[in-house]
């Protein structure tokens, strides 16, 4: 089955971005994370998202589009990336989330893809 793992980060490994020594490091982790997933053959695809001030919300309401700069969360953690793996079931699913950088400090949202661009069942 597919999988996407959403990983939602705190403010401060945002911050760690910006900061190149502390970028390296940083990166490293996750570099380490995406091998790993590589090297047990359930990697599929992944991707990081720039920083949460550059996001744009859009919402439709009545049929009137509402456009609005920044991110606007319940909750001080933000979207900073997925990867989407395949796997036998969730159970698999939640352990690579656990190793995922951005359980740390933040949480990683799991969630099954049932279709994928085409429409078909995965």
């Amino acid at each position: 089955m597919k999988v996407m793992l959403l990983a939602y980060e705190a403010p401060e490994d945002f911050a760690l971005r910006e900061e190149e020594e502390k970028l390296k490091a940083y990166m490293g982790e996750w570099y380490a994370f995406g091998e790993a997933l590589r090297k047990n053959n359930v990697y599929e695809s992944s991707g990081a998202l720039d920083a949460p001030t550059t996001a744009t919300v859009v919402s439709v309401r009545d049929g009137i589009r509402n456009v609005q700069d920044g991110p606007f969360p319940d909750t001080k953690e933000q979207l900073g990336g997925f990867c989407i793996v395949e796997v036998a079931d969730l159970a698999e699913a939640t352990e690579w989330a656990t190793k995922c950088p951005a359980a740390k400090n933040g949480y990683v949202d799991v969630r099954p893809v049932p279709y994928l661009e085409t429409g078909a069942p995965s």
